[in-house]
């Protein structure tokens, strides 16, 4: 089986399970379940190589294998989107990891083979919050576009239908109120989104309480939400040692919102397997901004329990100096793998065997052929 992925099927034999199937759970392009290699903690898988060696090829077939029956996401380090913001963003407000994660976040939320959306509250205040500080009260239209897409990942299939829109129009109404000047917007978004928050009492409600309350460990933040969430923007906007500070924050975010999505006897019923996340070309700042976040804090005993490949170009990197190393074969029934005290440890760097030359994989429409 995948014999046109060249020597891949250690990462995609069905039996016995290769690589994929014993750290997500499921066997590829089926909801059969497979039990964890790793089930306490998986590592973070990069598949290295130089060019040519079919590393894109190899994440988009998983896409393709676990798409529908978890939730996954694929990003390229290298696309335009994660190099530089948009036209009309300031850079303060914007950086290849917030990008990244909004984006992420945008296809994990898709609904699955027996489950809904995943909602992510607890992302989407953190990003709101440093979106906010490059707004102004002269830019209400784009801070309508901003903001919604933002507010768009807390929609899940039922308790949030049509919640994204109401809550937009009371920040964009309460932003509007509040402004008196040419100040900074930063404290009036988040005020009007934590009012939001502690609206009503549903379960729904009572989850966005929640995300809200979430941040009140922010370092400084004296337990305050608000204080918390204006801290992280100040960073986000401060850059160097500040911003990667709020980064790993708002990665954080995004995988205790997936924790969510599996957490109760309910929520795990249905949803199998572990959700997948793949950063191709990991050695650009989109995907260092999420790798090394991810192994600091693994290293610093916040588990989660996301799956990640990753496709790094060349052998070595300085975020992997203490990776566990194997040759993809040699991870065809087990790893062997087990992690040190160290972030970097907590990787496991796979070279690809070489291409022959009648071997090179041909993608029609990201699809393996």
């Amino acid at each position: 089986m995948h014999t046109e992925l060249h020597s891949r099927g250690a990462l995609f034999d069905d039996e016995p399970p290769g690589l994929a199937s014993r750290l997500v759970g499921l066997r590829p392009y089926q909801l059969g379940a497979t039990p964890y290699e790793h089930p306490a903690e998986p590592p973070f898988v990069v598949f290295a190589g130089g060019r040519g060696q079919g590393k894109t090829t190899v994440l988009r077939a998983l896409r393709d294998a676990y798409r529908g029956h978890t939730p996954i996401a694929l990003i390229d380090g290298e696309e335009r989107q994660f190099t530089a913001p948009p036209p009309e963003r300031p850079a303060e407000s914007w950086s290849p990891v917030g990008q990244a994660l909004t984006t992420a976040a945008e296809q994990l939320a898709e609904p699955v083979k027996g489950a809904g959306r995943i909602g992510f509250p607890r992302l989407s205040a953190g990003l709101l919050a440093v979106a906010a500080a490059g707004w102004t009260e002269r830019e209400v239209p784009r801070i309508r576009r901003e903001a919604e897409r933002i507010l768009l990942l807390n929609e899940t299939d039922s308790w949030l239908s049509g919640f994204a829109g109401r809550w937009m129009g009371k920040v964009i109404s309460r932003l509007v109120a509040s402004m008196s000047g040419t100040g900074p917007v930063v404290e009036p978004i988040i005020e009007a989104t934590l009012e939001v928050f502690t609206e009503g009492v549903s379960p729904a409600h009572r989850r966005l309480r929640g995300a809200a309350t979430w941040y009140r460990d922010y370092p400084g933040a004296g337990d305050s939400p608000k204080m918390a969430l204006v801290l992280l923007s100040r960073h986000f906007r401060a850059g160097g040692d500040f911003r990667r500070h709020a980064e790993r924050h708002l990665v954080r975010a995004l995988l205790a919102d997936l924790e969510d999505a599996y957490a109760g006897v309910v929520q795990r019923s249905h949803r199998r397997g572990r959700p997948v996340l793949l950063i191709d070309n990991v050695q650009e700042p989109a995907g260092l901004g999420l790798l090394e976040p991810v192994l600091r804090d693994r290293a610093d005993g916040i588990r989660d329990q996301a799956v990640f490949f990753a496709a790094l170009r060349g052998y070595a990197h300085p975020a992997l100096r203490n990776a566990g190393r194997l040759a993809l074969p040699e991870a065809a029934r087990e790893t062997g793998w087990r992690p040190g005290t160290s972030p970097s440890s907590r990787a496991l760097l796979l070279s690809l065997p070489p291409l022959t030359p009648d071997g090179t994989p041909r993608v029609d429409e990201g699809r393996p052929r």
